[in-house]
């Protein structure tokens, strides 16, 4: 970089060098003295020129390595602090959600800390190369020189400054860059290509994606009109000082102060001094790509926020050996008014399947997060062997518990990720993943792919397959049951069948109830020809548990299970209800 740098003032002294050896190699020959200098200063130049060709692209690339090595610290380290928190209650937090996307550098054109660390090294050179440039020019007049330096740093610091308020005014409306960034992904993205065109909303999601743009954009239109001045005043200051100083050049030369060689040699010396003011690509780069740093490590400090901490230190080996209680929980989403449960009491009967009913918006995936101390509940306990669960260590807790939430995830990852992530551990062990993959009946999906457990399952992907509805369900619970195979001691199914015709689904949890006889089960489903399998069934409203047993005593009691029951039945035994 140094030597990149150095290279210009370099250019000048050969350049003023060539220039001044051609009267001599003129009047004399090439054979001459002046012939000789002459030929001294062509193979200079041309030794700088190669030297300027390579350490160049050197230097790119080195600051392109090493920027990319920040940049994966730098997002290392928004993944880390995202990930540190034990609940998800932060991901909730619009603060949080903010600084994630200032990390992944959303609302800076995505220049991210590696185009800064470019952008850097070449400003470094450029400033190593107007130093360099101006040590030449102090030859003429030490004040010219130092009277240049001061006033392009001057200018160079008001651009700066201009640059970072810029960076600024967009930063700080990094919520509605990440809402102009969902419609951007809605509409690029296959999710939900169908829909856009079946309802035609593709003109609707235009305008709201520009309407989002627009509105954060304003900071920075704003802040540009309010300094408009500054450029054109910096085009005339540069304007001046360069012209004065090749005009004072001029005049030396005409008097014969300084040779021809010389003032082509302070010449290019005090065009080379520009290069201290520096303020193109690279400095932009600079102030958008190092925004995203900040934002990482603000993101740490907010994520290791208390109010985030799920604490505990008890150890969870072998919990459940009893029971699971809920003791007059109450719990409300953070930023929401409303409890989804109000002093909710329920025990979970460790060894024994639990089905949990409702209608939507019951709070029955709420129960799942709390019971996974994905969050904590706002009053009263969550109890496991009579021990506080907020007292157990949260993380250990959570590899006892074996889930598929309805949202579970697609990893466009190989087949045996997919179902090995259950219990990464043991990832690597085919026979085990073959094992819970018969036990889901996934078994033969994964045989009908064409590279088998190396399968990548992904849309769009060379060599990769995507699955149907049914068939990833298949896959979460080959993921789940190898999780059960793993250690954990808890198997949650969160509508575990949902995108499974009935038959399927009953020939499902015939077998499935019988291969998890013993394990604690909680399903949730809003089929009945689910639940009704299950030793215990509860039936949640308002918050509340109000209803409790099993199947047949339910049944002849002739409340809101029974109506729930008998709705569906009579749904299925007029056709409607099957699956197509």
């Amino acid at each position: 970089m140094v030597l990149t740098g150095l290279l210009p003032a370099a250019f000048a002294l050969t350049g003023g060098a060539l220039v001044g050896s051609i009267d001599g190699a003129a009047a004399g020959g090439f054979g001459s003295a002046g012939g000789r200098r002459l030929v001294a200063a062509i193979g200079g130049v041309a030794g700088l020129f190669a030297l300027q060709q390579v350490s160049g692209p050197a230097v790119r690339a080195l600051a392109d390595a090493l920027g990319r090595r920040v940049d994966a610290t730098v997002q290392a380290r928004a993944m880390a602090a995202t990930l540190a928190p034990a609940g998800i209650g932060h991901l909730e937090d619009p603060d949080v959600a903010d600084q994630i996307a200032a990390a992944r550098s959303v609302g800076t054109g995505n220049v991210t800390a590696k185009d800064a660390v470019v952008g850097l090294a070449a400003v470094a050179a450029s400033g190593i190369g107007g130093l360099a440039s101006a040590a030449v020019l102090a030859a003429y007049r030490w004040w010219l020189a130092a009277t240049l330096l001061v006033l392009y740093a001057a200018m160079s610091r008001v651009f700066t400054r201009q640059l970072q308020r810029t960076v600024g005014s967009l930063r700080g409306h990094a919520r509605r860059f990440r809402r102009s960034s969902y419609f951007r992904d809605l509409a690029l993205g296959p999710a939900a290509a169908n829909e856009l065109r079946v309802f035609g909303l593709g003109s609707w999601v235009g305008r709201r994606f520009t309407e989002q743009w627009e509105l954060a954009m304003e900071g920075f239109w704003h802040e540009r009109r309010h300094r408009r001045w500054v450029p054109p005043a910096g085009a005339v200051v540069l304007l001046a000082a360069q012209g004065g100083t090749y005009a004072l050049l001029g005049r030396s030369a005409a008097r014969g102060e300084i040779s021809l060689g010389a003032f082509a040699a302070f010449s290019g010396a005090a065009t080379g001094v520009l290069a201290v003011f520096a303020t193109g690509t690279d400095k932009l780069n600079i102030t958008y790509g190092t925004a995203s740093v900040p934002a990482a490590i603000e993101l740490e400090r907010i994520a290791a926020d208390r109010r985030f901490e799920l604490t505990g230190t008890r150890p969870a080996r072998g919990m459940p050996a009893s029971e699971i209680r809920f003791d007059r929980v109450t719990f409300r989403y953070p930023g929401r008014t409303d409890p989804v449960f109000r002093h909710l009491d329920l025990v979970v009967e460790a060894g024994r399947s639990l089905a949990v009913v409702g209608q939507n918006g019951a709070g029955k995936t709420t129960l799942v997060k709390l019971l996974a101390r994905l969050y904590d509940p706002t009053e009263g306990r969550v109890t496991v062997d009579g021990f506080d669960l907020a007292d157990i260590d949260p993380r250990a807790w959570q590899r006892r518990i074996a889930a598929i939430f309805q949202d579970f995830t697609h990893y466009q990852l190989p087949a045996a990720d997919n179902v090995g992530f259950g219990a990464i551990e043991r990832s690597g062990d085919r026979t085990a993943l073959r094992d819970a993959a018969e036990r889901a009946g996934a078994d033969e999906i994964i045989d009908r792919l064409p590279a088998g457990w190396d399968t990548v399952l992904a849309r769009g992907s060379p060599g990769a397959v995507d699955l149907s509805g049914g068939q990833w369900q298949r896959i979460a619970l080959a993921r789940a049951l190898f999780a059960v195979d793993g250690g954990a001691g808890v198997l949650i199914l969160d509508e575990p069948t949902a995108a499974l015709d009935v038959r399927a689904e009953a020939a499902f949890f015939d077998r499935f109830l019988e291969l998890t006889r013993g394990l604690t089960t909680i399903v949730i489903s809003h089929r009945f020809s689910t639940v009704c399998r299950a030793d215990r069934i509860v039936v949640i409203e308002d918050g509340v548990v109000v209803e409790d047993g099993d199947h047949e005593t339910l049944r002849a009691a002739g409340g809101r299970y029974a109506h729930m029951f008998d709705l569906q039945a009579a749904h299925l035994a007029s056709g409607s209800g099957s699956d197509g």
